[in-house]
């Protein structure tokens, strides 16, 4: 098989496998560790899903990323008002060492979290550069984005 099929091959079987977390993360409200600096926000949101089973949130964006090979895609929390009953993230990836190649590439963030407060919160939000979405975990449907929460630095 020639090189560059190869290459193509290889980068369509990376963009169509969803990059999950093998294992629930601890709730991020929890942890004292800040994100990661070099983590870039991804462009824009189009699906985003949650469900609750016990104390377990699983979260699933469709986000597109500016170029192709982010790695490392993660939703890191923003810090909002408490009382809103809305935890809010943000989709983030490394970007690529090479950003010559601009062409929007579609990826899924997959996130489970234990020991979420259920009944504390109704919605969960996640942003991107261009658009924010929002689900309802208590409906169970898509609501429009309403935090105040800032990204974290």
């Amino acid at each position: 098989m020639k090189p560059a099929l190869v290459t193509i091959a290889a980068l369509a079987m990376l963009v169509a496998t969803p990059v999950t977390a093998a294992d629930t993360l601890a709730w991020p409200w929890k942890s004292k560790t800040p994100p990661d600096p070099a983590l870039a926000m991804l462009s824009k949101i189009t699906d985003l899903t949650a469900t609750v089973d016990k104390s377990i949130v699983s979260i699933v964006v469709k986000v597109d990323a500016p170029t192709p090979n982010y790695s490392e895609l993660q939703l890191t929390p923003r810090m909002g008002d408490p009382n809103d009953r809305i935890f809010a993230f943000d989709a983030r990836g490394r970007a690529p060492q090479d950003l010559n190649n601009q062409v929007i590439t579609p990826v899924t963030i997959k996130a489970s979290y234990s020991a979420a407060p259920i009944g504390k919160f109704d919605v969960i939000e996640v942003y991107a550069k261009e658009n924010c979405m929002g689900y309802s975990v208590k409906d169970g449907k898509p609501v429009e984005c309403s935090s105040n929460a800032p990204p974290q630095p």
